[in-house]
């Protein structure tokens, strides 16, 4: 196996367009199918030789990932693998903590490809499903393609976009960070109905660039979240009074995952570039950027 002496690669941030419910198992893990998009904007990591395995922060949210223990997944991924040469590994955050944009996930997953960039098939066939273990968001953040994610996230079916259709994305944060596990007790808590929705459906939706229909799908965790974390929907009711400045250039807004991050598709990027500043304006965290 070749190691690079140096590299530096983005983590890029993973979002849910939809989720919906479609199950719960005896055990109480639920079935989901979700439209999952990774974007250019993301950490960024600078990989260099060293005598051991170490990990250093900067970037926007350096101080709160050191405060909550440093990115343990990240960590994580170099113990699953079990790295010779060691690397140092310095970290750019850029991605809101607790956020729903799989920031974690796709730090180790970046790592992981990073490493495997000269193994054979088998073993990085291996090495995804191995990921598994690090959580549920890895394997598809390895991928780092869109996709329908089904099941408890292990199953992911490629879509296509159009290239002549891309949408511009703002991503915001309420800067509050919600859990995961609580938003999902919460909805099993409101006995919700499960969703119908199919895989196939929105994939054909989204090989379309029927953008607005596959929004219309909705996340069918934004009522628990919004419940637990009210900054979530004050945030998006910001985003919904905005949208009305940018007419037929603003195609819908909602929340990735389990929250608390959320994101707005427009047609024109210099519109994007206006929602964002509007947000920026209100002191509220907003990124512009594309599909991946």
């Amino acid at each position: 196996m070749v190691h690079r002496q140096s590299a530096c690669l983005i983590a890029h941030a993973k979002i849910n367009l939809t989720l919906s419910v479609t199950g719960r198992d005896e055990d109480g893990y639920h079935q989901l199918v979700s439209a999952v998009c990774f974007t250019d904007f993301g950490d960024k990591l600078s990989i260099t030789l060293a005598d051991e395995n170490r990990l250093s922060y900067e970037g926007p949210f350096a101080s709160q990932l050191e405060q909550a223990g440093g990115d343990t997944l990240l960590a994580a991924a170099a113990h699953l693998v079990g790295t010779t040469p060691s690397h140092h590994i310095t970290l750019e955050k850029n991605i809101p903590l607790g956020g729903g944009l799989g920031g974690g996930s796709a730090d180790a997953a970046a790592y992981l490809r990073y490493l495997s960039a000269n193994w054979p098939a088998g073993k990085i066939t291996a090495l995804r499903d191995a990921s598994l273990r690090l959580g549920a968001d890895v394997p598809a953040c390895f991928d780092n393609i869109c996709h329908i994610m089904s099941g408890h996230g292990e199953q992911a079916h490629a879509v296509s976009l159009r290239s002549d259709n891309h949408p511009v994305m703002v991503l915001t944060n309420p800067q509050c960070h919600a859990d995961t596990g609580a938003v999902f007790s919460a909805y099993a808590k409101s006995e919700t109905g499960f969703s119908k929705n199919r895989p196939a459906d929105i994939a054909a939706l989204i090989s379309q660039g029927a953008w607005a229909e596959v929004m219309a799908i909705g996340n069918d965790l934004t009522t628990a979240a919004c419940q637990l974390y009210p900054e979530i929907g004050q945030l998006l009711d910001e985003m919904a009074q905005l949208s009305t400045r940018f007419g037929a250039d603003f195609i819908a807004h909602g929340m990735s995952g389990s929250g608390a991050s959320c994101f707005a598709l427009l047609h024109d990027e210099e519109a994007a570039h206006a929602y964002q500043r509007a947000l920026a304006d209100k002191d509220i965290w907003a990124q512009v950027t594309r599909f991946f």
